[in-house]
């Protein structure tokens, strides 16, 4: 469809979108086509246009014009500036370039200036060091000149000017010429060592060969060359040092060695001194330290007098300590004597060393403080000496073995009354002593009583006999009230000793065998008790040892000892015994165990030990007036005597223990009796108890050779009781015992009672009439379960009848509680009318008590 709008409208849209910007608003014009036919009218409507903008333009010009002009002028003016802006600045730049030019000619000049400069200094150093090597070349060819002169003092001081003027010419290591000077100095100077060298040789000339040092004062050669000389240009070269080196290496080996150490034959270098001559000659027989004093101090006055101080000190400073470490360790150490034998000799070495120390500090050379030190460490070192060689001794003696048993005594005395039965019941008046053996007229011994100590050791004493081993809840022969002995058993056995004076009186309320307790008027009587047992020849040889100790600290601090450097070692001596016996606790059981019976010979011999070392230090207490204060009253060996009865204590009882585990694992195989009457289980109870009686007798042998009686029952019995406690256990445990294994327990329990034979008194006693009755065996007194173990063998093989009676009538109730007796009741009879009447009965009785 053509379109409905107007060239006319085309060209004011147009125009009206360019002078405002903005667009038409009838929409059929914003989408309609631009003829070519609207254009002649859009440009006529442009031109118009144009037209009136610039006819605005003038009009508004009009009224503007005087400023327009002045702004026209002014930009005039700002381009004429502009231009001569341009033409100044071209003017700079020609100037600037101009100025370029001079610089560089200027830098030009300098550097030809600094040229010169340098071609001038250069020239000045050049001619410097020319004239230095000059000089050095002079001064090198004067150093050859005095070493061939034999001025050597000269030449190594002009050597070390020369050395000197060349480490000057700094930067010119390069040089050939330095390096030309610096190798005529370096042979200069090899020259010049080596002529040295040769003077000290001849100075000082060692001959290992022949064993000989010659040491002069001046060598003649073209001239006269002193060792002072020598010793100066060598001081210069800071050679020194090494020469006095070389010369204590090659004295060591040629004097010193031979002289100091003795030849596997014993013998030792001669020593000879001729003139400026010094040498080993022959072997020397003498090795005193006498000798070696004067020898040494020979060698010290050869050296500090054949040579200048200025060799002799330095050469002290490398030399001495050599020499007294190897004297001290080669002679003076192995001279101290273990014991006082030797002590004056000792003391006469020790003089000497003193004198050779004052001898040593006269030439003002080293080694006095390391030999004064050594005198006044001389008792520490005597005093460990002493201690090593005492245990040393021990060692030995242990090591040796046992050696043969001894029988020993143990006395004590007692107070006994009349009334005192020693366990035979019988009490007839004036016989009551019949059973003692007179030694004389007031003292009479014992053997059965058990060894008890005195005072303060008593109760240390009997728990040593073993009576405190036990260590389960069962009564021990410790208190034999557990078991029924009544209190005239313990006295005349000891027991109860460590109660308060009051309890133990012979006043003090005693048990009848009903129970009922009543008060006597005893009728005191000193008794010697005497037992014997074996100890080892150990001990003996110990308290020896311990006792020499002593002697040795006494005799030490003995005026005729005054003076002595070793006398502050007494005092320490007297701690020298403890240390002897903490060797022997600790080394002791090594070699006590190689024996069946060590531990009970080393039980024995510790409390032997003991008591005779508490009686040694009491008789030492009572002399404390006697001997010298430095030593009275420092001997203490409470410590060590206690530490050493609890040591045999200990061996005592580990000993028991390991007898209780072997009886304990051998009655494991009656299995608790259950199946005893059943095969095989039957053999195996039979092998059981054999085995447990066999070795309760085998053990009971082996230590008879060794314990005392007393101690013999008390460790037997001991075992025993183990056995018996722990059968008794065991038939208590059974539910049901049948009449078959009543029988079998019966006999089992009659195997054992066998052992009642080993429990038998060492004297029996005599009855009033004089005659000698069966021993009485102890088992009851030494075993504590052994009654209730009888009565258990009763109860087995008894009626219902009997057991009532027992229990009522009999002293059965003192060994078992009712409930014991009610349990092996019904485990041995059948339920019946009798049997829970007589459970009533014990029942009753029971509550009644």
């Amino acid at each position: 469809m053509p379109s409905q709008i107007t060239d006319d409208a085309f060209g004011k849209a147009l125009l009206h979108s360019i002078q405002d910007g903005g667009y038409p608003e009838a929409e059929e014009v914003i989408s309609a086509e631009l003829p070519s036919s609207a254009l002649p009218v859009i440009l006529e409507l442009l031109g118009q246009a144009r037209v009136d903008v610039k006819a605005s333009i003038r009009e508004l010009s009009r009224d503007t014009a005087p400023d327009i002009n002045g702004w026209i002028f002014q930009a005039k003016q700002l381009l004429d500036d502009i231009e001569a802006s341009r033409i100044t600045a071209e003017e700079i730049v020609c100037q600037a370039r101009d100025g370029e030019q001079l610089h560089a000619s200027v830098q030009d000049a300098d550097s030809k200036v600094n040229l010169l400069n340098g071609e001038v200094i250069f020239n000045e150093m050049l001619a410097e060091t020319l004239a230095q090597i000059q000089h050095i070349g002079h001064t090198l060819t004067s150093v050859q000149e005095a070493a061939l002169g034999e001025r050597l003092v000269e030449s190594v001081e002009l050597l070390e000017k020369a050395e000197s003027e060349l480490g000057l010419l700094r930067s010119r290591e390069h040089a050939r010429i330095a390096e030309v000077l610096k190798a005529k100095a370096v042979d200069l100077r090899k020259g010049v060592v080596e002529a040295l060298t040769e003077c000290w040789n001849a100075l000082i000339r060692v001959d290992f060969t022949s064993q000989t040092i010659i040491v002069s004062h001046d060598i003649q050669r073209s001239a006269t060359i002193g060792i002072d000389t020598v010793v100066t240009a060598l001081t210069k070269l800071d050679l020194l040092k090494s020469k006095i080196l070389t010369f204590r290496k090659d004295f060591d080996a040629v004097i010193l060695t031979p002289r100091l150490h003795p030849q596997n034959d014993g013998t030792v270098g001669v020593l000879r001194i001729e003139g400026n001559n010094i040498r080993i000659s022959g072997r020397l027989l003498d090795t005193s330290i006498a000798s070696l004093s004067v020898d040494v101090t020979l060698i010290i006055e050869y050296l500090a007098s054949r040579l200048p101080p200025s060799i002799a000190v330095p050469l002290s400073e490398v030399l001495m300590p050599s020499l007294t470490s190897r004297l001290i360790s080669v002679w003076l150490s192995p001279s101290i004597p273990p014991d006082l034998d030797g002590m004056k000799d000792f003391q006469a070495i020790l003089g000497l060393v003193l004198k050779y120390a004052d001898k040593v500090e006269s030439y003002k050379w080293h080694g006095k403080d390391d030999l004064v030190e050594w005198v006044e460490r001389a008792p520490r070192v005597w005093l460990n000496k002493r201690l090593a060689s005492s245990l040393d001794r021990v060692r030995r003696l242990l090591v040796r073995g046992l050696g043969d048993a001894k029988t020993v005594e143990r006395i004590e005395t007692q107070l006994l009354t009349r009334e005192d039965d020693l366990f035979t019941g019988n009490k007839s008046g004036d016989d009551w002593d019949a059973g003692w053996s007179d030694n004389d007229e007031e003292k009479r011994p014992s053997s059965s009583k058990p060894p008890r100590g005195s005072g303060e050791e008593e109760e240390e004493d009997v728990s040593a006999w073993g009576l405190d081993d036990d260590t389960n809840d069962e009564p021990t022969a410790r208190d034999p009230e557990a078991y029924g002995a009544t209190d005239e058993d313990n006295d005349a056995w000891g027991w109860h000793d460590d109660k308060d004076e009051d309890e133990g009186s012979p006043h003090a309320t005693s048990t009848r065998d009903n129970g009922t307790p009543s008060t006597s008027q005893r009728t005191k009587r000193e008794v010697t008790l005497k037992e014997t047992y074996n100890i080892t020849g150990l001990p003996e040889e110990i308290l020896d040892i311990v006792k020499q100790v002593v002697s040795d600290a006494e005799t030490l601090a003995h005026p005729d000892y005054a003076g002595f450097h070793i006398i502050p070692a007494a005092a320490g001596l007297l701690s020298v015994p403890a240390l002897i016996l903490a060797m022997y606790r600790a080394t002791a059981p090594t070699y006590y165990s190689q024996d069946p019976s060590g531990s009970m010979f080393l039980y024995n011999d510790s409390l032997w030990l003991s008591e005779q070392l508490r009686s040694f230090a009491r008789k030492q207490g009572s002399r404390a007036l006697d001997v010298d204060p430095r030593v009275a009253g420092k001997l203490d060996l409470s410590a060590a005597i206690s530490a050493l009865e609890g040591f045999g204590k200990r061996c005592y009882g580990r000993e028991m223990e390991s007898q209780r585990t072997i009886l304990g694992d051998l009655l494991d195989g009656v299995q608790g009796f259950a199946n005893c009457t059943e095969h095989p289980f039957a053999q195996e109870c039979d092998i059981a108890i054999a085995s447990v009686v066999d070795r309760l007798r085998d053990v009971h042998k082996q230590w008879k050779a060794v314990l005392s009686h007393s101690a013999l029952l008390q460790s037997s019995g001991s075992l025993l009781s183990t056995v018996c406690n722990k059968i008794i256990v065991d038939v208590e445990d059974m539910g049901d015992i049948s009449e078959v294994q009543s029988q079998r327990l019966t006999s089992f329990f009659n195997r054992i009672a066998s052992l009642e034979d080993l429990f038998t008194p060492e004297q029996p006693m005599r009855s009033s009439n004089g005659d000698d009755p069966a021993a009485t065996p102890l088992t009851a007194v030494y075993t504590p379960h052994w009654l209730k173990f009888q009565y258990l063998s009763n109860i087995l093989e008894s009626s219902l009848v009997d057991i009532k009676y027992l229990w009522s009538k009999g002293e059965l109730s003192l060994y078992f509680s009712a409930e014991e007796v009610i349990d092996l009741v019904q485990a041995l009879f059948t339920d019946s009318v009798h049997r829970r009447r007589a459970i009533g009965e014990i029942r009753r009785s029971s509550f009644g008590q």
